[in-house]
């Protein structure tokens, strides 16, 4: 088993040195500490560009942009300026894809949009934390809409998002069938 184990490791770490390779940097942190940025062997910047390799990769394959249409055709209607409309949209965008890296992590996903599942690159706990950073920096955008009524919307949804993928892993693990009132909360979460 601990052969296995190693063999495991090595080959993920392998893969990960082929995948984060074409990033043109280290994959270990300096050993000198470097307060000047533009001195930094890993500027913020890059670290950011690392951080988000798995969500890159699932943008690579794009799907059907259904979301973008659907607020397009909305905004006929409800006239919110460009720039915000903009601002909605990309983020709409990030949290889609930033779910579907967490999706494919909790359902053990094999492919997503026929290619291999981020994960299987990129490892678990690195499309986590990338999925997460996504998270973070959808909010970042939408603070910058100065609106307070985005960023409680915003953190509502998450909150139901979250709750919904919360509620339809705990019937598939605990083998719970839900009532059919369950089931519809859960979808509208």
């Amino acid at each position: 088993m601990l052969t296995t184990q190693i063999q495991a490791s090595t080959a993920g770490a392998a893969a990960a040195a082929k995948v984060y390779g074409r990033l043109n940097v280290g994959l270990h942190a300096p050993t000198k500490a470097n307060k000047d940025k533009e001195d930094s062997y890993f500027s913020l910047e890059t670290w950011g560009q690392i951080l988000l390799e798995p969500y890159k990769y699932l943008l690579s394959n794009p799907g059907k942009d259904v979301r973008a249409k659907m607020i397009e055709a909305f905004n006929a209607w409800l006239q919110v300026p460009e720039e915000a409309l903009e601002v909605i949209t990309h983020v709409i965008e990030m949290l889609h894809s930033a779910s579907l890296l967490i999706d494919d992590v909790e359902d053990g996903s094999v492919l997503r949009r026929g290619v291999p599942a981020a994960h299987h690159l990129y490892g678990v706990p690195q499309t986590i934390n990338c999925a997460n950073y996504v998270y973070f920096l959808a909010l970042e955008a939408i603070t910058k809409l100065n609106d307070p009524t985005m960023v409680t919307i915003y953190t509502e949804e998450l909150i139901n998002l979250h709750r919904g993928q919360g509620m339809e892993l705990f019937w598939r693990d605990t083998l719970t069938c839900p009532t059919e009132e369950e089931f519809l909360e859960m979808v509208d979460n």
